[in-house]
């Protein structure tokens, strides 16, 4: 299982289109910071945050009445923190969701935005990954030379699973580290030393930890998701050969759960959902004739 798992890792990393993605996600990162860099202005931050609480409310006042409406949740997280601000005297921007250009980025504000501004340069690497493990095998005819070696279908089938989600995490982790040493040469490594301030989303209220803490938990969160959609691509992949289609429709699909706004479930029917995934891909796999493909 383990030397199956290495070939394809290996094989992986001989793709030229992997180091294509990481680049093309590294100069975004780039572009995005030195933007925002740009950005940052000499205001007086303390008024920058009444002004925008005072916004805030009269947004959810007349929310009813808005042309271009965004979540009422989102602008009651906006007002609880710019009062949080307000009330600690705090002179930095807390704020994750906001559309304030004024408001001045710092290090730790960007890579606390960091899956807000870049999740899709992880999930398109992710989707191209998870679409083409198999795909790419079935198109060159080597799966007929790997199913000649004593290797069960199960164990070829889960070390291509595995392999997906360690790419995942190697993927998630690096671009995370573009993130941390760019932000922090533009901006300072400073800010890394404050504490992320946050609505807890169970209990609605403001809490505060540790940056690295903070950028962990979220990244576990974050990381479910991606092995559920690295899970529907392996098994696109086994039903049709053309890679085309299959990142079309594994796209499609991130797409409209974004549409939707499905959230990030609880770890167990994460779990649950992985496995009836995976159990389907096997039993397809299983069950395909290779010999005709």
């Amino acid at each position: 299982m383990f030397k199956l798992i290495e070939n394809e890792l290996i094989k992986i990393f001989k793709r030229k289109n992997i180091y294509i993605l990481l680049i093309i996600g590294l100069v975004i990162i780039l572009c995005q910071n030195i933007y925002c860099k740009l950005l940052n202005s000499d205001y007086d931050i303390i008024y920058l945050y009444e002004q925008a609480y005072k916004q805030d409310l009269l947004k959810l006042e007349q929310y009813d009445n808005l042309l271009k409406k965004e979540n009422y949740s989102d602008i009651e997280e906006r007002v609880k923190l710019e009062k949080y601000a307000l009330e600690n005297n705090i002179k930095y921007n807390i704020l994750l969701n906001s559309n304030n250009t004024n408001l001045p980025v710092d290090a730790r504000i960007a890579l606390m935005r960091f899956f807000n501004n870049f999740d899709i340069i992880i999930i398109f690497i992710v989707i191209y990954v998870a679409t083409t493990i198999l795909s790419e095998e079935y198109n060159k005819g080597t799966i007929k030379n790997l199913l000649t070696k004593p290797h069960k279908r199960v164990s070829i089938i889960f070390s291509k699973i595995i392999t997906c989600i360690l790419i995942v995490l190697i993927i998630t982790i690096l671009i995370i580290i573009f993130q941390y040493l760019i932000g922090g040469a533009i901006f300072g490594f400073d800010s890394y030393s404050l504490e992320a301030i946050r609505i807890n989303q169970e209990t609605k209220e403001i809490e505060t930890m540790n940056l690295y803490k903070y950028m962990l938990l979220i990244s576990i969160d974050k990381i479910q998701m991606y092995i559920i959609i690295t899970l529907i691509g392996v098994l696109i992949s086994t039903i049709t050969n053309n890679i085309s289609i299959n990142i079309l429709i594994l796209l499609g699909i991130y797409v409209a759960s974004k549409m939707m706004e499905v959230t990030i479930q609880p770890i167990v029917v994460t779990t649950i959902c992985g496995i009836v995934i995976f159990l389907l891909t096997f039993i397809i796999f299983s069950k395909k004739d290779i010999k005709n493909t």
